[in-house]
């Protein structure tokens, strides 16, 4: 024999569909807070990639213009001519005049991978190197005279990375 159960009617509310839905939203919220900062690291390591590379270039123009400099270049009688410029009345570096322009006045080193770097040899002075009275292991041995010059280099990527290095260049 068979039992029959009575059938109750039920009323359905349809929760269900609704939690499914708002769990849904919640993880698609968390997929699109994730992929935004997988987005900004990649864009933060793409910034740091183009300074690197920058970088780079700016040392190896740096090394150019100190071979430059080893050779004792003349200065123009004024301001600046072909990255070589006259000594400086002042402590103010010649590049932050209110008119120098880094395209004129800069001479434009060897470009790498695309960027731009220029450069700028200012006659520092004098460097008489004196002899300390004391016996000071820590300084340079006592020589002759020697030329400084001021080299400071400007590179720039095509993406926006800036590199600016400066060195103080003594030459024999």
């Amino acid at each position: 024999m068979k039992s029959v159960r009575p059938v109750i009617a039920s009323r359905q509310r349809g929760i269900a569909l609704v939690v499914t839905l708002l769990l849904l939203l919640i993880v698609t919220l968390l997929g699109l807070a994730a992929m935004r900062g997988t987005l900004l690291q990649e864009r933060m390591a793409a910034n740091a990639m183009a300074r690197a590379f920058a970088f780079q270039a700016a040392e190896a123009v740096l090394r150019e213009a100190e071979a430059i400099a080893a050779g004792r270049p003349a200065p123009p009688a004024a301001g600046c001519n072909n990255g070589i410029c006259v000594e400086p009345a002042q402590e103010i570096p010649a590049w932050q005049a209110g008119d120098f322009d880094w395209e004129d006045d800069g001479r434009a080193g060897t470009e790498i991978e695309g960027i731009e770097s220029h450069y700028v040899i200012e006659p520092w002075g004098e460097d008489s190197n004196s002899c300390p009275g004391s016996v000071d292991m820590s300084s340079p041995d006592c020589g002759p005279p020697a030329r400084v010059y001021r080299i400071t280099v400007r590179s720039a990527a095509p993406d926006g990375a800036e590199v600016m290095l400066q060195s103080l260049y003594r030459v024999p």
